[in-house]
């Protein structure tokens, strides 16, 4: 039984195809098969049913599952423990955040993570909704700050980093802004809601806070959605600490709008279980860890609101 064994299975049980898992792990699909062959002529069992569309785990390839994550987890444990005994640097670390994520914690991060390590070159993207996730998924991101969405809990290991307050709000003059309370559904319909493209690869956009039946326009960023709504031409949700200056300043106007489900969207540090973390991606991981206490909203928060919604 070797490494590349366990890799290629569950690779396949994570994407559902040998195809999917080819492409994952940068191998051919007859490469990919062969591996979990021989795997399965080793073990005795059949660990896939092959006769659908999808490659379906048996009984015994979900139980055997479970093992071989454990293994693979405690393999890369191992060579990222092996990597920081010998004290090198890797050269590039990649961050990728959600939109929303307030910068000043991280940038707090960034300078504590340079001053020890000067010569590595740390990369941050900004992706929107599942696209965070998505980079890590397809290890364009050593590291990520996002939320749950299209996360698979078992491939990650995941630590809550803060809590971002989301609320809509719309120009002062706007027709939703002036229209008094409670807006009418269909007034809102009418105007354009301005809503982030979600930046995963290949995947469909998942709705959060988007109103059905209503007339949207996308954007690929948080700045432009927020110059988009200062300009009047539509309404929609923005992060707190983006919003804050606007709303002082009385040229953003917040809205009740009780079809925004999520208030609180809760960020998480995510890294992969299957892959082996170097001495700077190490230091990153535990001082983001240490730098969410401090931003955002607290969990309790979100979590007081929903309580108050269901009651």
């Amino acid at each position: 039984m070797t490494y590349d064994q366990l890799a290629a299975f569950l690779a396949v049980a994570v994407e559902g195809s040998f195809s999917a898992a080819s492409a994952r792990l940068h191998k051919s699909q007859p490469a990919v098969s062969k591996l979990v062959r021989n795997l399965e002529r080793e073990l005795g069992v059949e660990l896939f049913d092959r006769r659908e569309y999808r490659a379906t785990l048996t009984d015994a390839g979900r139980l055997f599952r479970e093992r071989a994550a454990a293994v693979i987890e405690s393999t890369e444990a191992l060579r990222s423990f092996g990597a920081r005994l010998s004290g090198k640097a890797e050269p590039i670390v990649r961050l990728a955040v959600d939109a929303v994520t307030p910068l000043g914690p991280i940038m707090r991060v960034f300078r504590g993570v340079q001053a020890r390590y000067p010569m590595v070159r740390i990369e941050l993207g900004t992706e929107r909704l599942s696209g965070a996730a998505d980079a890590l998924r397809e290890r364009r991101a050593d590291l990520a700050i996002a939320t749950r969405l299209a996360i698979d809990a078992s491939e990650v290991q995941i630590a809550r980093f803060c809590g971002v307050r989301v609320f809509p709000v719309a120009r002062f003059d706007h027709p939703v802004a002036t229209c008094g309370a409670p807006i009418p559904p269909a007034l809102l319909r009418a105007h354009a809601q301005i809503i982030l493209r979600d930046s995963a690869q290949g995947s469909a956009s998942p709705s959060l806070n988007v109103l059905e039946g209503g007339l949207r326009w996308t954007v690929t960023d948080v700045a432009a959605k927020k110059e988009v709504i200062l300009a009047g031409m539509g309404w929609g949700g923005l992060p707190e600490h983006v919003a804050a200056d606007a709303l002082a300043r009385g040229e953003l106007v917040r809205l009740e709008v009780p079809e925004f489900e999520v208030d609180v969207m809760e960020l998480f540090v995510m890294r992969r279980r299957d892959r082996p973390h170097g001495v700077v991606a190490q230091a990153l991981w535990e001082d983001l860890l240490r730098g969410g206490r401090d931003a955002g909203t607290p969990a309790s928060a979100g979590e007081a609101r929903r309580r108050r919604r269901r009651g």
